[in-house]
This record gives C-alpha cells, structure tokens and sequence, in this order.
C-alpha cells in the first residue's frame, strides 16, 4: 500500500506530548495555533481551546486507528483478481477453520499446517482476506503454503516492497550471489536442483572470497542434486580452515560410496573388525570377531572421526570406532551376512559403539535390508531370547530405533505382532519411535490395544500414563469415522471423574485423543474429502 497525505490524524506523537505535558504547555503543530493541529485549527470552536484540540486529536486518531492504517480509499491498492488463486475456490466452512486456527496462537499451529496441507491436496486456495494472516506460516513451511497462497502472498510482498520490486519468488531464482545468507542458501540449492554441474562450477569460482559462514552454508546446499562429479570439490574442502565447512563436506562425502573418503573408511573398517571363522568337527563352523580399536590421528580428525571430550580412554577409542562405522559404506561389511555380524557384535566387548555405528550408516543408506536384520536380532536380544549378549538392557531402545527404520508398512505389522507377543512397555518402547503417520487399520488396532492394556492390569495402565502415548497417537493415527469412533469409545471406558490421578491422567489423555481426531476428521469434511487425506 502506498503512503498518504496526512491530515487531522498526522499527530498522534504531538497528542501524546501534550497529554504528558498538559494541553496549555505541549508545544503547537507547525503552522497551527497553540495547542491546535492545523486541519483543527480550522475549527472555530476549538481555536484558543488547547484541551479540546487535543481531545479532539486524540478522537481523529482513534478513528484512525479502528480504520485501518488511516489511508483513503483511494491510496488503497486494488486486488488483482487472480492474485489469491492458486486453485478452486475455499470452501466457506474451511475458511471458517482457516480463520480460527489463525487466531490460535502457537498451539494451534500443527493443525494450520495440516489444513494447508489438505487444502493443497484438495487444489483450494486459502481465502484472500486471510493472506496477511498466513504469511508468517510461509517462512516456516513455504512447501506447504506456496500451493494455497504463494502467488496473493507474493503479491503482497511485492506491494509491501514498493513498485518495480520483482516478486519474491523470482528474487529466489534470480542469483544466489546476492541477498540474505538463507535467501543465498535457497537460490544455490535451487541452482543445484537445475544444474548441479554448473553451480558447482559458479561456487568454486567464488568460494575462497566467501565468509566461512556463507562457505559451509553453501556446502551443505550440495546436497540438492549431489553426485560423483562433486567428490574433488568436497575433498578439497576437507582441508578448509573453517570447522563448519569441513564438517560439511565429511557428511556429503560420507553419502557418496564410491568417494575416496568413503574407501578410507571401508579401509579402516576392515581393519578394526575381523571375522575369524574355524571349522570344527560335529560342531560346524565357529564365528569370533575380533576388534582392534583405532588410535586417533591427523588422518582420521581431517576426515571428520575425533575423540569426543566426554569420553575417556577405550571410551573414546571406540568412540572412535563408532564414528568410522557410521561413516563408512556398509559395502566395507559385505563379506559377511549381516546377521552374523550383528550378533558377534553383541557378544564383543563393545556391543554398542558397534551397533551405534551400524546403525547410522544404515540409515545414511536407508539401506531396509541391514534394518530388517538389526530389527530381527535385536528384537530377539531384547526379548532375551539371544545368548550370551554382553550388554542387555540397552537392548529395547536400540530394537526400537532399528524398528523405526523399516518401512512404515513393515513397522506396522511388527508392532501388531508385538501386540500379541509382548508386553505394554515393549509396545511402547517401539511407539516412542513411530513414523508420523499411521494407517487406518493400524490407528484402529491401536486404539483397542489401548482400551485392552486399560482393562488388563495396573501396571499396563501405569506405563501408558507416563509415556503419554494415548495423547502422542493423537497426530498419527488416521482420522476416520472408524478411529474417531473407537477413541470416543475408549473415552468412555474411563470414569468421568476419580480421585486416582493415573485415572484422570488417563482420562484427559483419552479426551485429547478423540478430540483432536474429532477435529482432524471435521477438517477433512470441509474440504470435502471426506475420509481421505
């Protein structure tokens, strides 16, 4: 919106000054008699009438104030029609939600972002006169407010900025040379996105001039579209004076298998673990690994593996050894099943930075096969089931962090079994690592494994009330009629009002559950999609 002449209200500092310092001694607006603004002046009845002038200005810029911005109509800048949609018109009831959400504060946030979400699936576009309401959200989700908003919120950026500013989307793209370190950022990573070949040549050309900061920022932006071409570039990068930048390049260089950091740390891996094996009479072969724990060196602080402060003699030794697993390629394991491996790790002397490290670069990779060994083994450690494991009671945290690597159908259906096989605090160990989003048959299996674990015994009711994960369910579970209807049941399992804190803890993170998927599932109807996400 462009500036206007101001006139009666031009002087809400000059008001104030002369409510401090009374009427008859604030000093007069230029061109105006004491105590009169000058519009006021023209007034006959207020001439010589410091304290109604001032009343009266404090009325004009009241007025003002509840008009908007004080601007005539024709200083206002037209909406272009078009500007606001992205998509088919909002549904009025949706932008009633819209309209709530936005007036909800920070708590309110996660369903804002689920409604431009399912606005965008449903191709609507947020509603216009919502838009300066919804443009702090596109700083922190833009992929989810662009598709509802993005061209009426350019819009309005383009206004605020003045005329002949280019808008910001094609400030973006425009060059990453210029602009805010995160628009810098954002531009380069886009730049990759289209020719990786050719950013990378345009950052080389600069880098050395670029400010630490700005250095490992860009670096870390290699990581849109990162290919083989880019390893000379990030090995050099090894040697930068800048911590950050170094860091950088080691986790991009960790992601190529086929760099020369990825050999050096195959190289280190083969020789710190070694599997001898022993043929025996009647009693085949016998496995043992022996482990050889790396000193540290020059060589392994440039490629990133340094002790850690906190630890402390073979502590940090296998510190050590653990971060040369998580860096390295699992091709530098492939002489061996991984089940093998996995379960002469547990019978070492130093299960867990073995089993640490193995599972970093398992997720690096998200390689499914090495977390469905790691899931299968160290689900059956946690189960005691797995002889002679040298360390066992960290066992149900690591099954759980393995388990949540498989994909999301195969997490179900291994939490489902546990339903039957196994306790309520392994089930709830394997929740605390749940993927974000549940499918409605496993939200409905959920839910009655809920209201069964409620009706069975104390202690089961006890580990549901401090892990809270009724409450943590309520995002993830699917919001359907068939949920929505088995946790209004389960809240009904509960008594309404009791003494017994662990029942009313139990009661209002049962409320929460059905109230959010109420809502979740209300949500959807206004969009029209029914059940459907």
């Amino acid at each position: 919106m462009s500036g206007a002449a101001m006139t009666a209200g031009d002087g809400f500092g000059p008001a104030l000054a002369a409510a401090l310092l009374g009427a008859d001694r604030a000093p007069a607006a230029p061109g105006a008699p004491h105590g009169t603004a000058p519009d006021l002046a023209l007034d006959p009845d207020l001439a010589g009438n410091p304290g109604g002038a001032l009343l009266a200005r404090l009325a004009v810029a009241g007025a003002r104030h509840l008009a908007g911005a004080g601007l005539t109509a024709e200083a206002l800048t037209t909406f272009p029609p078009g500007a606001a949609r992205e998509g088919r018109a909002c549904p009025p009831a949706a932008a009633a939600r819209l309209a709530l959400l936005l007036s909800g504060g920070p708590s309110a946030e996660m369903r804002l972002r689920e409604w431009c979400a399912l606005a965008g699936a449903a191709g609507v576009s947020a509603p216009a006169w919502l838009l300066p309401a919804l443009a702090p959200l596109r700083e922190k989700a833009p992929e989810l407010v662009h598709p509802v908003a993005g061209a009426g919120l350019d819009w309005l950026a383009q206004v605020e900025a003045g005329a002949g500013a280019p808008p910001p989307r094609a400030r973006e793209a425009a060059d990453w040379t210029e602009g805010t370190p995160a628009e810098r950022r954002a531009a380069f990573a886009a730049f990759r996105g289209r020719d990786p070949e050719a950013a990378r040549a345009a950052l080389q050309a600069g880098f050395k001039a670029e400010r630490a900061e700005m250095r490992q920022h860009l670096v870390e932006a290699m990581r849109a579209g990162l290919n083989d071409s880019d390893e000379p570039f990030l090995e050099a990068c090894l040697d930068d004076r800048a911590l950050g930048v170094r860091s950088a390049a080691q986790r991009l260089l960790a992601r190529l298998p086929r760099s020369r950091f990825a050999d050096r740390m195959a190289a280190r891996v083969a020789a710190a673990l070694v599997v001898e094996s022993r043929k025996r009479f009647l009693l085949g072969t016998q496995h043992a690994l022996t482990v050889a724990l790396p000193e540290e060196s020059p060589e392994l602080a440039r490629d990133g593996v340094a002790p850690r402060s906190w630890e402390r003699d073979t502590g940090r030794r296998a510190g050590l050894l653990r971060d040369i697993l998580a860096a390295a390629p699992l091709r530098a394991l492939s002489a061996h099943p991984p089940r093998l491996l996995i379960e002469l790790a547990l019978r070492s002397d130093f299960p867990l930075s073995i089993l640490e490290g193995l599972m970093a670069a398992m997720r690096r990779e998200d390689d499914h096969a090495w977390a469905r060994e790691l899931a299968a083994v160290l689900g059956e450690a946690a189960a005691g089931r797995l002889p002679d494991v040298k360390d066992p009671k960290p066992m149900p945290g690591l099954w759980a962090r393995a388990a949540a690597a498989l994909p999301a159908e195969e997490w179900e259906r291994l939490v489902q079994e546990s339903f039957r096989t196994r306790g309520a605090e392994a089930v709830i160990t394997l929740l605390g690592n749940a993927p974000h989003a549940f499918s409605e048959g496993f939200s409905e299996a959920l839910i009655r494994w809920f209201s069964a674990t409620l009706r069975a015994t104390r202690a089961g009711r006890q580990a549901l009330v401090k892990s809270w994960a009724i409450g943590r369910s309520s995002q993830a579970c699917a919001p359907s009629e068939r949920t929505a209807a088995a946790a209004a049941a389960l809240l009904e399992d509960l008594p309404a009002e009791s003494a017994d804190q662990t029942e009313q803890q139990l009661r209002n993170q049962a409320t929460g559950l059905a109230e959010v998927l109420a809502l979740r599932l209300a949500m959807r109807r206004e969009f029209g999609t029914g059940e459907r996400d």
